[in-house]
């Protein structure tokens, strides 16, 4: 069972007193007594009653003193019966059922049910009255002491004095500065503080607010005591304009500290950022009552955070943009400018590690030599531009034939390398399609045709130097065979050809 509240023990203890205030009141007889007024109206009817029958005894008229009798009994509802006793103790006349119902709780003096009044003839007492009334207060004890007026006085005290003195406490209690009883030693050295301090209760009503939450949040101390610490616009740095569980809600429940939260706060048109740590202010059932708050305006550092982010990223897009210019120039001092097809630098690099594996056995691979007949011719005649057009529609077909695995090289001029990841036949039944192709008609705005010398890496190829020597040399026989043709390596007169590079 959780521990009651200040305002309710205060509450309950103004209850507990108004309570003694009214029942002292009633010791003490400032409050009406319904019993005692009852039990003197009854008397004074008696004494009427009393003095009828005197009257009637007077004239010794019993009869008429009966017909009185009775017809007291049936016009008073409270009246049960009445009855005439003498001195010896004997019924002189009664009502009906007197005999009955007139059992007295005591032999002598009359009670609020039983009284009696004594007749008097010539100075001497010869009779009693008796008058036997209802019972005031039926039903036992506790209907009894409800009929007392001060019972339901002190029960709607108690229920309504309740409520009104803890809504008007805590209504009062709002207004009241919780700072007036903190000591001036502590205000100061919390108001020397550069980061913003709050204690604020378990509903999250500010009770106490440093000098430096006051400057950050632009609002007075006086306006601040008794309002709610989220009424305050705050705002998450990373979800503007989205409803939050601030930092404070999650100590008050869960009774644990919360620190690092950045919050944000417009503050004179400024938007400021805070680092807002809470911890919770614990009873002895370890339940938070409240907790300290405290804000530290980060607002120039995150500043500067923001710009340096800013900074490096400019830097890493420049980084980026460098290191992308710098992989374009790679790829173009990999490339040959007119064609666009690999360089002899480029080429090179990829033919070692392709003749490697080849060596090692793991592919086969052809080398091809692609030489444009006459073209010295088609420069004089028809110009270098033309010339350029012939070579870059060469490369375009070469391009076109060879497979994603393959490639194709500028070797010089009007020379070009290709090189096959398959046997000497494959390359030259790709050779023969490339020769027939650009001997066709419309190849290029000029007659064009073109030589082929087709190699193999096979045993007695120690470097790739062997290898472009042998398609070199294969070259040179298509050459020297009238050119527009295809000429293998292993098809060739090795001892003619030696002479023929000799020569050449």
């Amino acid at each position: 069972m959780g521990q009651l509240t200040p305002l309710v023990r205060i509450s309950a203890g103004l209850v507990v007193l108004t309570c003694s205030i009214l029942l002292t009141a009633d010791m003490i007889g400032l409050l009406p007594r319904p019993q005692h007024e009852l039990f003197q109206a009854r008397i004074e009817f008696c004494e009427r009653l009393a003095a009828q029958a005197a009257s009637g005894t007077s004239q010794q008229d019993l009869a008429a003193l009966r017909r009185t009798l009775d017809l007291a009994a049936r016009r008073d509802e409270d009246l049960v019966s009445a009855g005439l006793r003498d001195q010896r103790g004997r019924l002189i006349l009664a009502s009906s059922q007197h005999r009955e119902s007139w059992q007295p709780a005591s032999a002598e003096g009359s009670s609020a049910t039983h009284v009696r009044v004594p007749l008097f003839n010539k100075g001497r007492a010869w009779a009693t009255l008796e008058v036997r009334f209802k019972d005031a207060t039926p039903g036992g004890t506790l209907a009894a002491l409800w009929q007392r007026p001060i019972v339901p006085v002190l029960v709607f005290s108690a229920v309504a004095g309740f409520v009104g003195y803890l809504i008007y406490m805590r209504r009062t209690l709002r207004h009241l500065d919780p700072s007036a009883v903190v000591p001036a030693r502590v205000q100061m050295a919390l108001d020397v503080m550069a980061e913003g301090v709050v204690l604020i209760d378990g509903k999250e009503q500010i009770v106490l607010a440093n000098s430096s939450f006051v400057e950050q949040v632009g609002v007075s101390r006086a306006g601040l005591m008794g309002s709610s610490l989220r009424r305050i616009q705050w705002a998450h740095r990373n979800a503007p304009g989205i409803s939050i569980s601030l930092p404070w809600e999650e100590v008050l429940s869960e009774a644990k500290q919360s620190t690092g939260t950045e919050l944000t706060l417009t503050v004179g048109g400024e938007d400021r950022v805070f680092v807002v740590n809470a911890s919770p202010v614990l009873d002895g059932w370890d339940k938070a009552k409240g907790a300290i708050v405290t804000f530290d305006d980060v607002t120039e550092l995150a500043e500067r955070t923001e710009a340096l982010e800013r900074a490096n990223a400019l830097l890493e897009k420049s980084r980026e943009e460098i290191q992308l210019q710098n992989d374009e120039l790679e790829e173009l001092a990999k490339r040959d400018p007119l064609t666009g097809v690999s360089n002899r630098r480029a080429f090179l690099e990829l033919f070692e590690s392709k003749f490697e594996a080849a060596r090692r056995g793991e592919c086969a691979l052809s080398c091809v030599m692609v030489a444009i007949a006459f073209f010295k011719k088609i420069n004089d005649e028809h110009g270098h531009s033309m010339g350029d057009e012939v070579i870059r529609r060469l490369a375009t077909a070469l391009l076109a034939e060879v497979r994603s695995t393959d490639w194709v090289c500028r070797w010089g001029g009007e020379e070009f390398i290709l090189l096959f990841d398959e046997d000497i036949d494959f390359a030259t039944d790709s050779s023969k399609r490339l020769r027939k192709g650009i001997d066709s008609p419309g190849f290029t705005r000029v007659s064009v045709s073109a030589s082929f010398g087709v190699a193999t890496a096979t045993r007695g190829v120690e470097s790739v130097q062997d290898l472009i020597n042998r398609a070199d040399a294969a070259l040179y026989a298509a050459k020297e065979n009238g050119r527009n043709r295809v000429t293998r390596w292993d098809e060739m007169d090795h001892d003619e050809s030696r002479s023929g590079e000799a020569t050449a």
